[in-house]
């Protein structure tokens, strides 16, 4: 869908167009479950929250500033109810996450690994990393849908891959010493 196609489809959202509806839906679906299962680590919360995001949408899509691109607008709704429902749930408890609630091949090891350590990862951080190294926002989208300065975005990524690297790092070496 090109930013033409997309500015149509929100304008006959407005409208009340449950066909365009579906279109937005169509096309944000997965990538949304994506998103929510590495910021949330169940895959039933996730599917909740995604859900929760596009109710969100229906009833606001009076708020979306024409002009301005619709991905930022609608992952930052999606973004605040995956914090809604962190905060809801307190501290993450690390033994309670869901190991299939992001989909893993089971013989990509490394992926496996990477896909732990991102849900380690402070929410913040977690939230800047998912959404510019796996969704692709560039820094200053990331900013907008998280509500950050671009420079706080640039540090959240840094930190989260200098995390991930040692990490992983660690984790090689433990192998390594079990002769694994």
């Amino acid at each position: 869908m090109n930013l033409a196609d997309e500015t149509e489809i929100v304008e006959r959202c407005r409208e009340g167009d449950l066909t365009a509806y579906r279109m937005i839906y169509d096309r944000y679906e997965q990538p949304f479950l994506r998103t929510a299962c590495r910021m949330l680590g169940r895959k039933e919360e996730a599917e909740d929250a995604v859900q929760e995001a596009f109710l969100k949408l229906y009833r606001g899509i009076g708020g979306f500033e024409r002009g301005a691109r619709f991905s930022t607008y609608f992952f930052r709704i999606l973004m605040n109810t995956c914090y809604d429902v962190l905060r809801k749930r307190g501290k993450a408890d690390f033994e309670d996450l869901d190991p299939e609630a992001v989909p893993v091949p089971p013989a990509h090891e490394l992926r496996h690994c990477l896909a732990d350590a991102v849900e380690r990862l402070p929410r913040q951080m977690k939230a800047c990393f998912v959404l510019f190294a796996v969704e692709e926002f560039t820094h200053e989208e990331v900013a907008r849908i998280l509500d950050l300065s671009p420079g706080s975005v640039k540090v959240n990524i840094h930190r989260a891959r200098k995390k991930l690297r040692a990490w992983l790092a660690a984790s090689a070496e433990g192998e390594a010493e079990h002769g694994l």
